[in-house]
């Protein structure tokens, strides 16, 4: 089965009905499990970074937990071992965070970068698309 992985931004507007690209972010997480054969990744990275974000914002963590427990049950969630971190770190990527999600899709061996920050992943060997694009793809 292919897989995909989805960036924070990705995560924050699917989780966030009122950010600008929620609609695509909900189009592109229905469009991955109606096709039935793509699945979607979450580094466990970016699920922590998205709650951080979400409690700072929203000022409710207990809604914000409920949310992402249940966002978590329809994704996969990809641990942040040794080895993804040895990558990271030994990578040239500027961005800690870009750089683990870049070696997560390596080593998973992804067949995209679900993000609205294309040009973070210019260098890797996974290609970076944002949703529309990828739902297109389907």
């Amino acid at each position: 089965m292919a897989k995909v992985i989805l960036g924070t931004n990705i995560i924050l507007d699917y989780l966030s009905a009122g950010r600008p690209c929620h609609a695509e972010a909900v189009r592109l997480l229905e469009g991955i499990i109606d096709a039935g054969d793509v699945t979607p990744v979450v580094p466990a990275g970016c699920l922590k970074d998205a709650y951080y974000i979400m409690c700072r914002h929203y000022h409710n963590e207990p809604l914000v937990r409920e949310r992402m427990d249940a966002f978590r049950k329809v994704v996969e969630v990809q641990a942040l071992t040794d080895e993804v971190l040895d990558a990271a770190f030994a990578s040239d990527e500027p961005d800690l965070e870009d750089a683990m999600v870049r070696a997560t899709a390596v080593l998973l061996g992804a067949e995209a970068i679900i993000t609205r920050d294309k040009s973070s992943y210019r260098g890797s060997g996974v290609p970076a698309m944002d949703a529309v694009t990828y739902c297109q793809s389907l």
